[in-house]
């Protein structure tokens, strides 16, 4: 039976509802095929050795297929796929991997899936961030995988007693999302600033004080070089919020309540998205990082980043034209919580509901296995999702390629990591209607303090989550 949704349901699926309005007055998904249960238990009549041994690799589909995949598509994911879609066809013969891609995560992406579930042409497979998917899964628009896992043996991805794994890519006792990466991030910084003012080299032992002053230092009006480069957006700040011992939300799973204005939010957030720009002086702003004034062009000393971004400041093609900013990484400071608590977060792809979820899940294996993470890995700068590769490759491989040190930093921090926040109303809604026309935009430009515009987010932010609930 093919399934109606309705125009309100679509539009709480993301913060682009306006967009998707034009498509959802019809809006269906097509006759979804059940996964196969490949791991049910034997008749009790059939003798255990009659049981096929099971494949240690996910097999290819025989017949010969084409999905369609809708991927990131930006500078950093598209090369990979570009590598990825006809390496595993040349190994799988008849398989065809059609992708689509969409360059920006945060707007146009979510935009775009959307539409194609409204106008009942989805995908066979999406990128998904680690917070976005649930959704989708909760009006079963995708396909757990769990008994695919079990059939084909695909358990790297899924290392055991990393909650923000757990939270990232399980549903309701279900598993959706196929992890590609490990994602974490934390603080880069250029070493040339640093030595010219003389100031040492951040430890993984810093605190938040610290950092503060020595952005300070790093800050030269003369030279036009400042301490640190500001990110100007709620998610990316979440690596600052989780220092304050105080997250956005009750629960970060189905929240119930915003907490935006908790004294100890407004306090991270007013050094951190205000003061360091607009009080002092140690950061451009947001809108002054478009040009020259980056840690790219080292201009600017620290950036909090993930590891996607390493490739844009040192690599063999920018060492052979003599543009590379030489630098290493670090954990975020130790801030007010316990431990060391770093935004983290598994990313990968969901297969949908359709006839060929078979063959979606052939492809998300094979991204998932060794040669597809190493490929994804490298051409992307991320974290395999298969952390023993990433201990036993990724880590000698960036300092190959990237020339940092201290590139285990990344891997402490995502044992600590922490998801942005899972619900019914998306963080991608929350920002776009919310939080970044309320409060963010405002501290960006410094025409908001955090006391006066955060109280606000979470009375609009507070409407929505009623909203959502009183519809459950």
């Amino acid at each position: 039976m093919t399934k109606k949704l309705s125009r309100r349901e679509f539009l709480l699926l993301g913060g682009q509802g306006a967009a998707a309005a034009v498509f959802l007055a019809s809006c269906a998904q097509p006759t979804p095929t059940p996964a196969p249960k490949p791991t049910e238990a034997p008749k009790p009549a059939a003798p255990a050795a009659t049981q096929p041994p099971a494949p240690t690799k996910a097999p290819a589909a025989k017949a010969a297929t084409t999905i369609e995949f809708l991927a990131w598509g930006d500078t950093t994911d598209g090369p990979a796929w570009e590598k990825l879609g006809p390496a595993y066809t040349a190994k799988n013969p008849g398989q065809v991997v059609n992708i689509t891609p969409v360059a920006d995560p945060n707007n146009n992406y979510y935009t775009k899936l959307q539409t194609m579930f409204a106008g009942g042409t989805p995908p066979n497979l999406a990128s998904f961030q680690g917070w976005e998917w649930q959704v989708y899964a909760d009006k079963n628009l995708l396909a757990p995988v769990d008994d695919y896992i079990a059939r084909d043996k695909v358990t790297t991805p899924y290392p055991t007693g990393f909650t923000s794994v757990e939270q990232s890519t399980k549903r309701k006792g279900k598993t959706y999302l196929v992890p590609l990466q490990a994602a974490t991030m934390i603080m880069l910084y250029a070493k040339k600033l640093f030595d010219d003012a003389k100031v040492p080299y951040p430890k993984d032992d810093w605190t938040f004080d610290q950092f503060v002053e020595t952005a300070k230092k790093l800050t030269d009006a003369g030279k036009g070089t400042f301490g640190y480069q500001m990110n100007g957006n709620w998610y990316r700040d979440i690596g600052w919020t989780v220092l304050a011992a105080k997250r956005e939300f009750d629960n970060i799973i189905d929240p119930k309540k915003s907490q935006f204005g908790s004294p100890e939010i407004v306090q991270m957030l007013q050094t951190m998205s205000y003061d360091m720009a607009h009080t002092f002086k140690a950061a451009p702003s947001p809108a002054d990082t478009s040009g020259a004034n980056t840690i790219n062009t080292g201009k600017c000393a620290m950036k909090y980043e993930g590891p996607w971004f390493l490739p844009q400041l040192n690599s063999p093609a920018l060492r052979e034209q003599k543009k590379e900013v030489v630098f290493d990484v670090v954990r975020m400071p130790k801030g007010a919580a316990a431990g060391r608590p770093h935004r983290g977060w598994s990313e990968g792809v969901c297969v949908t509901k359709s006839d060929k979820a078979e063959a979606a899940w052939a492809f998300a294996a094979y991204l998932v296995g060794e040669e597809g993470n190493k490929i994804y890995s490298e051409t992307t700068g991320r974290i395999p999702s298969n952390l023993a590769l990433a201990e036993s490759w990724w880590l000698p491989r960036t300092k190959e390629l990237y020339g940092i040190e201290n590139g285990k930093a990344f891997l402490d921090a995502f044992k600590e990591g922490q998801i942005d926040v899972v619900s019914g109303v998306p963080r991608s809604k929350m920002w776009s209607e919310v939080v970044k026309p309320t409060a963010w935009d405002l501290m960006n430009n410094g025409t908001g303090k955090a006391a006066d515009v955060l109280p606000k987010v979470d009375e609009k932010l507070q409407k929505l989550l009623d909203e959502y609930w009183k519809s459950q």
